[in-house]
């Protein structure tokens, strides 16, 4: 069985993106929540990734990257298709001062994340909906000034999922695999539809080698009333492309 001195050990390069590291306290809810993933994964077909060394590392360290294209102290930031918590839950634990809501369409997804927030104290909004009918309700529309995601879509199908609910002079983060060279252009101009501006590209890696890359797109102007398109055509007939 893995001890909590292992999870300790797996998430010490926290403190590289942090700037600090990791309370006791902050190690404890992570353990916390690395335990729920475990107990909720098969019912709710959260991850496969469920030994708690592994998942500290290729979860919650994961995560914790998207951290390094900067969120503001106190700021408003969406986890759209958050899944298992993932990125927003590990944020909210390190960076408490940030505001979280994490969006998801599953039902039984958004059960495991409202357990979790509850075990966890962890004050966070869980809205159980799909991206492109949340991003036309005027509460969540252009409301945020970060919003991230992480890997679940191709990046000019994922654009249109994000942009819509950063408001001008905010940002998306998006957390993809190395390969995602051959997706930002069609990304670039999939943005330029929705209000982005300038996209940032960050090679980033996990201990152990494992490449990850953060796209971080600006929000330069309004998105256009008509996106995100209805309910699947954003993955079937990509902007951009």
């Amino acid at each position: 069985m893995t001890s909590e001195r292992e999870i300790v050990e797996a998430l010490e390069p926290a403190a590289g993106v942090l700037g600090s590291p990791l309370t006791p306290a902050q190690i404890g809810q992570i353990t916390r929540y690395l335990t729920l993933l475990a107990q909720w994964s098969r019912k709710a077909r959260l991850t496969t990734v469920t030994r708690p060394r592994e998942a500290a590392r290729l979860h919650v360290l994961d995560s914790l990257l998207c951290l390094r294209a900067g969120v503001p102290h106190g700021a408003s930031v969406l986890d759209v298709g958050s899944g298992a918590g993932l990125p927003g839950i590990p944020i909210k634990i390190a960076r408490p001062d940030i505001r979280i809501t994490l969006l998801e369409a599953a039902s039984r997804k958004v059960a495991f994340l409202e357990v979790a927030a509850a075990a966890l104290e962890l004050c966070v909004e869980v809205v159980g909906s799909r991206a492109e009918e949340a991003a036309h309700q005027p509460r969540l529309r252009e409301q945020f000034d970060v919003v991230v995601a992480r890997a679940v879509a191709p990046l000019p199908a994922l654009t249109e999922l994000t942009l819509p609910f950063v408001r001008p002079g905010g940002k998306a983060v998006l957390l993809k695999g190395p390969a995602v060279g051959r997706e930002v252009e069609p990304g670039r101009r999939a943005a330029a539809l929705l209000g982005g501006g300038e996209v940032r590209i960050l090679p980033v890696e996990l201990p152990g080698g494992v490449r990850r890359t953060l796209v971080e797109i600006a929000k330069v102007l309004p998105t256009p009333p008509a996106y995100p398109r209805r309910t699947g055509v954003p993955v079937k007939r990509p902007l951009g492309e």
